[in-house]
């Protein structure tokens, strides 16, 4: 892995965990509870965050089969959305997914991430490691606004509680 890679690596395997921690106790019916000031849910959320992962993979040169597109393909907004994925559907996806990157990650050389990249996001890098760096932070916006509807549903703070692993691209055992 290019050692520029390494702590975004870690980040994302960090909220691999999280996203899974702000799941835990939550309903089918509370994921897709709105806030009466409007927003978006629980479930569109983590299902946004596994399908960005999905378009961050492809980008990389590592596609992987995305099992909530068929949920998300014609949506452009959560009032579009006909038919919802259950969350173990989004849950598995997530992990999947993040396996996947994870190992994208890994193999990843200074070559690799120094390619420009075509997508254009809100920051001055367009290389690959440009994209990486932004949808690490997109990942990590996004599971804030998680945590913070998890707090509204009235169930407790997200944990920070993390399983042990062993050769994972952070070196956490």
């Amino acid at each position: 892995m290019d050692p520029r890679v390494a702590p975004l690596a870690a980040i994302l395997e960090l909220n691999t965990d999280l996203l899974v921690n702000c799941l835990a106790d939550v309903s089918e019916a509370e994921a897709r509870r709105c806030l009466e000031a409007g927003g978006n849910n629980i479930a569109f959320l983590a299902a946004h965050l596994a399908d960005t992962r999905h378009f961050l993979a492809k980008r990389l040169g590592a596609p992987l089969a995305n099992p909530l597109a068929r949920y998300l393909a014609s949506a452009g907004s959560i009032e579009e959305i006909l038919v919802w994925p259950s969350l173990e559907e989004i849950r598995s996806a997530w992990l999947r997914i993040s396996s996947h990157l994870d190992q994208v990650l890994l193999s990843l050389t200074a070559e690799d991430v120094s390619q420009l990249d075509a997508h254009r996001f809100p920051i001055d890098d367009r290389t690959r490691l440009g994209m990486i760096a932004f949808l690490v932070q997109h990942d990590s916006y996004h599971l804030g606004q998680i945590g913070f509807l998890r707090r509204q549903l009235g169930k407790p703070a997200m944990s920070y509680a993390r399983p042990a692993r062993q050769g994972s691209p952070s070196g956490a055992a």
